[in-house]
């Protein structure tokens, strides 16, 4: 083995060629597109951030690039972690299925960074399909488009939770009581409900309803965090 071959072999990440970073960063583009196209169908009850949908593909991108700079040189290794030290990153995901998908970006990248090209496109086909069946077969048993929280203000009349519990038996499948509260000094009574509706599109007869119990001050309906940001 010549020079040239010994240090390629001890330093791979140092002596790219052009045609290798640039089919690197190609195929990063391309993997964080799939990876930003499969997280817009797991979440299809939301009207998506196009900015969280365009920085998981630069995520992808930048990942490759970082890893090709670093190559095996621990020195800049710690560089950069003290260089991303000083960030501030103020922008807070919603939920662990968008923190998921940054992850699923940067490792596509980091794959594509160190060559690892095979690793890149089967891991990525075997996630987005694990995506696409976790969504026709969600492990909670409960599909994303029907998980709703329920919040109800009510006076603290007597007798207003059972006219309240008839009027969700007519529209809720499923209900458990996550949070109860006194306001105003015991005047009025918060209760929230995570909630498995049985028809989405009658969400509309449900607050109306809820809305004409004597007593119920404000009711609010509003999508479940696992039902807002995946398909749990």
């Amino acid at each position: 083995m010549n020079t040239f071959e010994l240090e390629r072999a001890v330093e791979p990440f140092l002596l790219l060629d052009r045609s290798d970073i640039v089919t690197a960063l190609l195929l990063a583009l391309a993997l964080g597109t799939v990876v930003a196209l499969i997280y817009r169908v797991s979440v299809p009850g939301r009207v998506l951030s196009p900015a969280m949908q365009s920085s998981l593909v630069l995520l992808a991108l930048v990942a490759a690039m970082v890893m090709m700079v670093i190559g095996n040189n621990i020195a800049r290794a710690f560089s950069l972690v003290g260089a991303l030290a000083i960030v501030r990153f103020r922008t807070r995901l919603r939920s662990p299925w968008d923190i998921s998908f940054v992850f699923f970006a940067l490792a596509v990248g980091i794959a594509c960074g160190v060559m690892a090209w095979q690793v890149a496109i089967i891991g990525t086909t075997v996630i987005s399909l694990s995506v696409l069946a976790l969504y026709v077969v969600p492990l909670a048993g409960v599909r994303p488009d029907r998980l709703r929280t329920l919040r109800c203000d009510v006076a603290a009349f007597e007798g207003i939770e059972a006219e309240m519990d008839r009027v969700m038996d007519r529209h809720i499948a499923r209900r458990w009581l996550v949070e109860a509260r006194s306001l105003r000094f015991g005047e009025s009574l918060s209760f929230r409900y995570r909630v498995v509706v049985s028809d989405p599109e009658a969400s509309a007869a449900l607050l109306r309803e809820l809305g004409a119990v004597e007593g119920v001050e404000r009711v609010v309906l509003d999508l479940a965090e696992e039902a807002a940001e995946g398909v749990g």
